[in-house]
């Protein structure tokens, strides 16, 4: 049985662009796709997350500056 995404979506320019997922309530366009997963101790638990610029600065800040990241790229419709 295949899984429901949980990620949220809005369309720009012809493209699929994630929303930041912080706390389910910013609508915000994602900046970064975070892996608080590769880090060790106890948030190894955790997956991974969209978030917008500012959700991802605090969240560096927090983690010290040491929260894997990668940029996100937009999904064309004709991806699809």
């Amino acid at each position: 049985m295949k899984e429901k995404s949980t990620i949220r979506y809005k369309i720009l320019n012809d493209k699929r662009v994630p929303l930041c997922d912080y706390s389910g309530t910013c609508m915000n366009k994602a900046y970064r796709e975070v892996f608080p997963r590769l880090l060790k101790g106890k948030y190894r638990n955790r997956g991974w997350s969209y978030l917008c610029r500012k959700h991802f600065e605090q969240e560096l800040k927090r983690f010290k500056r040491k929260l894997p990241y990668s940029t996100v790229c937009p999904i064309s419709k004709h991806d699809l």
